[in-house]
């Protein structure tokens, strides 16, 4: 599953820049960056801010990624 991708298109579906983001959450842009493009996992803490942010829970973060962004196993 990709959180990255999964942060990227619900953050853009609720209309937020990534400047709008980082600013609401308190972090930096280039972390965001690092998350959305998948360089990097985002803690459990910075989960929890995007959610927030988001109006939505962590959960549906990681639903999200599991239904559209899947594991390929091979």
């Amino acid at each position: 599953m990709d959180i990255g991708k999964a942060i990227r298109d619900l953050r853009m579906r609720a209309g937020f820049s990534q400047d709008k983001l980082v600013k609401e959450c308190g972090i930096s842009r280039s972390q965001l960056y690092f998350i959305e493009s998948g360089r990097c996992v985002p803690r459990i803490e910075t989960m929890e801010k995007i959610a927030t942010v988001l109006n939505m829970r962590v959960s549906d973060i990681v639903i999200f990624a599991e239904t559209y962004y899947p594991s390929s196993v091979s």
